[in-house]
């Protein structure tokens, strides 16, 4: 494509803000916390669940902050509501609602009309109060700990324990120490309704929204935080130009990255954590680990050094 023929870029070629980071508030150490605290009949039931794909952080690279930051700068100017264009080797990239939904598995359809209120609500506690008690927030961290305690005991609610907290830190983090979100706790009352219910059509507006809202000016900064599953944008990414995802073998040198929200993050590195890795070796043995450096992704970027996968760029 034509590059006259591409909307207006949000920074014209070559002027693009050269920033250290996004600041992701999911963190794939309390995503593995939260794994790591169910039995195996609960997780393998988290596993078959709406929300099966999004857990599967071993399968894809864990989010390189630096390389967020590099591709949000090359944000395409467009007047669709909820819709998203990157340009990378001169190629414009959407991300929508769809292509959110093939790259996290989520339920994207319509989001149901709000219930009425209950014509007598004394009569009916509120779900709060049966699931955490006198608490008057709980912190997913604190949620995990309940698990790996057992305070929380019957299958059910474990689950239910399991599922709010994948709601409040991955698909909805605000924070980095996100809290349980009240709304997710009351509709979990019927576990099949809250699995039920379009959570990537409500995720990815939240991140699109959040998207949309910035500005040169907040772009230009060094460090910039975006709520929301962030994670989408490399994976949409990852699915239009595989290559981007690059093997870590057994004789590679570690290539360690800190969290997108720690210092000495370096955009010629992957992202990866030691500590999970030698956890997940000792668990399950070696396993491929894939990760994304923004280095060699910001050459092939301006060498057009890419073959993008077909049908992956929607243009239309």
């Amino acid at each position: 494509m034509e590059e006259e023929l591409l909307p207006p870029r949000m920074f014209a070629a070559g002027d693009e803000p050269v920033g250290e980071r996004i600041n992701s508030y999911h963190k794939v150490k309390t995503t593995r916390s939260i794994l790591a605290a169910l039995e195996p009949d609960e997780l393998e039931f988290i596993r078959n669940s709406t929300f099966g794909k999004i857990i599967a952080i071993d399968d894809y690279p864990t989010f390189s902050g630096a390389f967020g930051q590099y591709i949000l700068v090359r944000l395409l100017k467009v007047n669709k509501k909820y819709e998203i264009w990157f340009l990378f080797a001169g190629n414009p990239i959407r991300m929508s609602l769809r292509e959110f939904a093939i790259v996290t598995g989520l339920n994207c359809g319509k989001i149901p009309e709000p219930a009425k209120k209950r014509s007598n609500p004394l009569k009916q506690k509120l779900y709060w109060n049966e699931l955490f008690g006198s608490l008057k927030f709980c912190t997913v961290q604190t949620a995990i700990e309940m698990l790996k305690s057992k305070v929380v005991k019957t299958r059910d609610e474990r689950i239910k324990f399991a599922c709010l907290a994948i709601t409040s830190s991955i698909l909805f983090p605000s924070s980095h120490a996100p809290r349980i979100i009240p709304e997710h706790v009351e509709l979990i009352r019927d576990l099949n309704e809250f699995l039920a219910f379009p959570w990537g059509r409500a995720a990815y507006q939240t991140l699109a929204t959040t998207l949309i809202s910035k500005d040169a000016l907040s772009l230009s900064k060094a460090s910039l935080a975006i709520r929301g599953y962030v994670d989408a944008i490399q994976l949409v990414l990852i699915a239009a130009i595989p290559q981007l995802k690059e093997e870590i073998t057994e004789s590679s040198k570690p290539i360690v990255i800190p969290d997108s929200d720690s210092e000495g993050e370096s955009p010629d590195e992957a992202t990866a954590s030691e500590d999970d890795n030698a956890m997940d070796q000792e668990k399950t043995g070696p396993i491929t680990k894939y990760v994304i450096i923004p280095g060699h992704a910001k050459t092939a970027d301006m060498e057009c050094q890419v073959a993008f996968t077909p049908n992956s760029i929607l243009n239309g």
